[in-house]
């Protein structure tokens, strides 16, 4: 079976993924800002709140980046092989 595949058209899909990495990075850089508003009683619940949105952000944006990562494995794959789904996808192995 033949395998047909546009690298420039999955990297332009991909774009998508470069814009969500790009807002969870802005997202990950407004988790100090949230922790940092004193409101008497509830300050430590809101630097608490903003330390767990930090670390889900980041699991996110590590995600996003693996993603990122597979989809290039297996383009680069595909350009080396010769189309034919004998080729194995390194990046789809994950």
């Amino acid at each position: 079976m033949t395998i047909i595949l546009r690298p420039e058209a999955v990297r332009a899909g991909w774009q998508y993924g470069d814009n969500a990495h790009a807002e969870v990075q802005d997202a990950i850089g407004r988790t100090a800002e949230a922790a940092g508003h004193d409101m008497a009683d509830l300050a430590a619940t809101l630097a608490d709140a903003a330390g767990d949105l930090d670390g889900v952000l980041r699991v996110v944006l590590g995600v996003v980046a693996e993603h990122h990562l597979g989809t290039e494995q297996c383009i680069a794959d595909f350009e080396a092989s010769d189309g034919n789904s004998a080729g194995e996808f390194h990046g789809l192995a994950r």
